[in-house]
């Protein structure tokens, strides 16, 4: 089983409209109402693909309990601690141009709130979980270094723990050396250095003064570039062929489930999951999730120890048909 915590849950609504106009009125032709925040995501992907999981967060009496059903609609196990303020709501529109978020920042949860959020988390651990997963934003009241709490809790019990998440909780939780798995994409891996990485070697170096724990590895998502997965001695590069994107909402998360999917821990095989699913995830409108049908393993190229020299730019010519 894994187990995935979401401190910043939330309902995603996604409109659908064929050109979003900015200060005018625009008419939606499809509308879907999802269980989210990145943890929640993780969950429904690995759930989709007959693999256990049980989804961790706290929840108010209409928001939050909304929520829950929505999961158990989807045959989805989730264990909540009551808030006193609503979760959030987050709105996407999907037109012909791409994809515009409207996140909200979430409730405010009380110290009293965290410690009753701690100890469900502990009793989940409790079970011997394969993976403790803590993904997303932070909400008010939740300190930066949640994440690092978590993965010395996980590791306590000897469960590893995988983090996705940005800005300063992700510089907490990497520079504390505590994940077993980091999972930013380019834009947060070059907010948390404070640089540009325009190479592979950019990203490894980048990558590996945060990798000081044994086994542990990051996986940077490079959106239609691929994904590479560096760890202390280990370099992969995988992507997929181009695919024209429905949506992007939750492709990271897929990515994310895709890779914990696999169970022997090869580097290699975990990369190309999770370049699978993100792949298949992009092509499925809103935050759904993908499904054994909707991914497509054998479209994934994966190559160990590619050229560091190499512009992240130029790694979709690596998918170009081979002679």
């Amino acid at each position: 089983m894994i187990v995935t915590v979401t401190a910043n849950p939330s309902i995603d609504v996604t409109l659908t409209v064929d050109t979003l106009v900015v200060g005018e009125v625009n008419r939606a032709t499809s509308v879907r109402r999802d269980p989210a925040g990145k943890g929640v995501n993780v969950s429904r992907a690995l759930a989709q693909n007959g693999i256990a999981t049980r989804a961790v967060l706290p929840a108010d009496a209409v928001n939050g309990y909304e929520l829950e059903r929505m999961l158990a609609a989807r045959s989805i196990p989730s264990v909540s601690t009551i808030i006193s303020q609503a979760i959030r709501t987050n709105v996407t529109v999907v037109d012909s141009t791409g994809t515009t978020k409207l996140n909200e920042p979430g409730p405010e949860v009380s110290t009293a709130e965290l410690a009753r959020l701690m100890t469900l988390i502990t009793e989940q651990l409790t079970l011997g979980p394969a993976w403790l997963v803590g993904s997303g934003s932070l909400p008010p009241g939740i300190p930066n270094r949640f994440y690092c709490d978590l993965a010395e809790l996980a590791a306590s019990f000897g469960v590893p723990f995988a983090v996705d998440t940005s800005g300063a909780a992700l510089a907490e939780t990497a520079r504390s050396g505590t994940a077993s798995l980091l999972k930013p994409n380019l834009e947060e891996l070059e907010e948390l250095v404070g640089r540009e990485l325009a190479t592979i070697g950019d990203v490894v170096d980048a990558a590996r003064p945060f990798l000081t724990m044994p086994g542990s590895a990051m996986l940077v998502s490079l959106d239609a570039d691929g994904a590479l997965l560096v760890s202390d001695t280990d370099l992969w590069w995988a992507g997929s062929r181009p695919v024209a994107p429905v949506s992007t909402v939750g492709a990271g998360d897929s990515a994310l489930a895709g890779y914990l999917s696999v169970t022997d821990g090869a580097f290699a095989a975990r990369l190309g999951a999770a370049v699978a699913w993100g792949t298949a995830a992009v092509q499925l409108p809103g935050s759904q999730a993908p499904s054994p049908a909707d991914i497509r393993p054998e479209d994934v190229r994966l190559i160990e120890n590619p050229p560091p020299t190499t512009p992240l730019g130029e790694l979709t010519l690596w998918l170009q048909p081979r002679p």
